[in-house]
């Protein structure tokens, strides 16, 4: 076989390498790119809108989850947080964590996008977007502990929400650190 054969192939090998490296940067890009839109979302009315999470904030706090099992919060009463100003503290802390989150993901995502459309370097913008999936996933397995130590699983206050973000934060992470 003639060598330009041989180079012909090489260079084929090689453009497919290019490909399925494309393919999992615009892969990676787009799992920054679903969490971050859907957290902005979240984080765009809680900042329009405060007083309806900030008052479930005060729900769990308050344990008003527990009305109905006087056993329970006879044990744990004493965790109860009626404070509003420490409530105010709490959901500035969980929005500043949603805002951060939501900005890294978006930066990370766009950035992995136009790295792999070629505008830029990848550079620093992979550890931007895993940066952005540590803080996601720190935020809602805040909310899961946060949660346990206040026994929000006895009422509607959005377990099944946190637990499945935690893991949706998890699986991202995940993904963008191979």
């Amino acid at each position: 076989m003639s060598e330009n054969y041989h180079l012909i192939r090489l260079l084929s090998i090689a453009n497919s390498l290019r490909m399925d490296e494309t393919f999992f940067v615009v892969a990676k890009a787009l799992l920054c790119l679903l969490p971050g839109v859907w957290l902005a979302l979240g984080v765009l009315d809680n900042l329009r809108y405060p007083d309806i999470n900030r008052e479930d904030v005060a729900r769990v706090l308050r344990l008003e989850a527990l009305k109905e099992w006087p056993e329970v919060m006879a044990h744990v009463a004493h965790r109860r947080v009626d404070n509003p100003t420490l409530v105010r503290i709490v959901f500035a802390l969980i929005v500043t964590g949603e805002l951060t989150a939501t900005v890294l993901l978006l930066i990370g995502g766009v950035g992995l996008g136009g790295a792999a459309a070629g505008f830029w370097p990848m550079g620093d913008l992979l550890m931007l977007a895993q940066a952005g999936a540590l803080v996601f996933t720190c935020v809602w397995g805040g909310m899961v502990i946060g949660g346990q130590w206040f026994y929000y699983w006895y009422g509607a206050f959005g377990q099944h929400t946190h637990l499945l973000s935690l893991i949706w934060g998890l699986g991202t992470l995940g993904l963008l650190t191979t």
